[in-house]
């Protein structure tokens, strides 16, 4: 091989050398970032995207709010898109976060609770944290079920004596 064959073979494995590097800096929003990201995909009623800074669990929650908000006229829509949101409160416990943020047209604070998900920090939604008086459904059982009667008992077999 010819010496500019081989300089360029340093500098190909240099650049493929520091691209890795680099890569493995990646940062990590945090929870504030997150927040922010989550309530301004809100904001313009962009769900897909709002699901991409969500927790799994939290995926059905989205969806119900999006069917809420494609009932909302365009003067409420264009309302929520021009209101500030501001971070104004961050507690982190581990992988666990709590973002509170002040929203300036109805100037109410919003708390958002977060969990790391694979490394990475996701809203946590309840469907009582977009429907206020939300009861989740009572499981209803029936004495029969969960009470073992007497007579509904069956005993082991016997294991023969040899």
């Amino acid at each position: 091989m010819n010496n500019c064959m081989i300089n360029y073979l340093r500098i190909l494995t240099l650049a493929l050398l520091f691209g890795t590097v680099l890569s493995g800096c990646k940062k990590h929003a945090t929870p504030q970032e997150v927040a922010l990201s989550f309530m301004h995909a809100i904001q313009e009623s962009n769900f897909d995207l709002a699901r991409d800074y969500a927790t799994k669990e939290s995926q059905q929650v989205i969806q119900l709010y999006s069917f809420f908000d494609a009932r909302r006229n365009n003067t409420e829509r264009d309302k929520i898109k021009k209101a500030g949101i501001e971070v104004i409160d961050t507690e982190e416990n581990g992988d666990k976060a709590t973002v509170t943020v002040l929203n300036s047209s109805s100037k109410q604070k919003e708390r958002l609770q977060l969990v790391k998900e694979n490394g990475q920090w996701k809203i946590s939604l309840t469907f009582e944290s977009i429907i206020p008086n939300y009861m989740p459904p009572a499981t209803s059982l029936d004495s029969s079920s969960t009470i073992l009667q007497q007579d509904s008992i069956v005993p082991a077999a016997p294991v023969p004596e040899k």
